[in-house]
């Protein structure tokens, strides 16, 4: 899945003209959005977007021992 992200990324990159200079940090810039937007510990916070979901599960001394997912139309 992240390699698939990171192909994306660069074909983007390349078709917005960036230089080659340049790809690979905008890449990994990219990739590493992704993996925030997408890691349940790295997504922000939902009552407060300035910490992450790992932040409040330190606070609260605890840890995701399960998750569900659901997608809507399921």
């Amino acid at each position: 899945m992240i390699e698939n992200e990171r192909r994306i990324a660069e074909e983007t990159a390349r078709e917005e003209g960036k230089p080659e200079a340049s790809l690979t940090k905008i890449v990994e810039g990219r990739v590493t959005g992704f993996v925030k937007e997408v890691s349940l510990l790295e997504q922000a916070f939902a009552k407060d977007a300035k910490k992450t979901v790992k932040q409040i599960l330190d606070e609260a001394g605890t840890a995701v021992k399960a998750f569900h997912r659901f997608r809507v139309g399921q």
